[in-house]
């Protein structure tokens, strides 16, 4: 009896932290860290590097006079510090604005089924360090089994269009013929590898120079997973 009143009380603490926003405090506070070490940013707020990193893990979060000490040494508001609410010095204007809707690339040719959706709600503050700007962003659906287990069918990928250079082992969208695809890409002298996650499936071998037959759209900057 007593282990399930604390499994509901457990449960309901973290329904109040993600209710008020309080439990993505450690993604603000790694915004607030602008670079430094744990045990420089420990040395700037007056505390140890453990409570830094516990609060960096998500273990713990700071009390109130804690808090306030952050706030005020990184000069930055106290409740967006601590709910996410209200705007930051340390956010650009595009991402002070929070939520934006990010429209579907080429949605028809992508996935007609879901054609009645033009554009998802995003919050660029999850995506900060990639230096994105908002009208460089577009969502594509994932469609088939190629990138599994990373990727599934369905699922939902943010791309920024502004980068376009193929980058090894990081994740793009390519566009052949009328089909958009996610793929890993390689670079190997003229050639360009673009790999997929799933084993069963080849490695597609393209001329990154000419790329006649592919077109690289936007590198993967975030994925929304289908959990149905």
């Amino acid at each position: 009896m007593d282990n399930k009143v604390k499994k509901q009380s457990e449960q309901e603490k973290t329904r109040d932290l993600t209710n008020t926003g309080v439990i993505y405090f450690k993604n603000r506070l790694t915004i607030v860290l602008e670079g430094l070490s744990g045990n420089a940013f420990a040395k700037k707020v007056g505390m140890s590097e453990a409570v830094i990193r516990d609060y960096l893990s998500g273990k713990t979060y700071p009390s109130l006079n804690r808090l306030a000490t952050i706030a005020q040494k990184c000069e930055v508001p106290i409740e967006w510090l601590a709910t996410g609410k209200g705007e930051c010095r340390l956010l650009p204007e595009t991402f002070g604005r929070g939520t934006v809707h990010v429209p579907f690339h080429n949605l028809n040719e992508t996935n007609n089924a879901f054609s009645v959706i033009e554009s998802i709600p995003f919050d660029l503050t999850l995506i900060k360090h990639h230096g994105c700007e908002a009208e460089d962003l577009a969502a594509v659906w994932a469609k088939g089994n190629s990138m599994e287990p990373t990727i599934s069918n369905h699922d939902i990928l943010i791309i920024n269009k502004a980068h376009c250079k193929p980058i090894d082992g990081f994740l793009y969208a390519i566009q052949s013929d009328d089909q958009i695809t996610i793929k890993r890409i390689q670079n190997q002298g003229t050639n360009l590898l673009l790999i997929s996650d799933n084993p069963i499936y080849p490695t597609i071998v393209g001329d990154k120079i000419k790329q006649q037959d592919f077109k690289i759209i936007g590198h993967v900057v975030y994925l929304l997973k289908n959990l149905n």
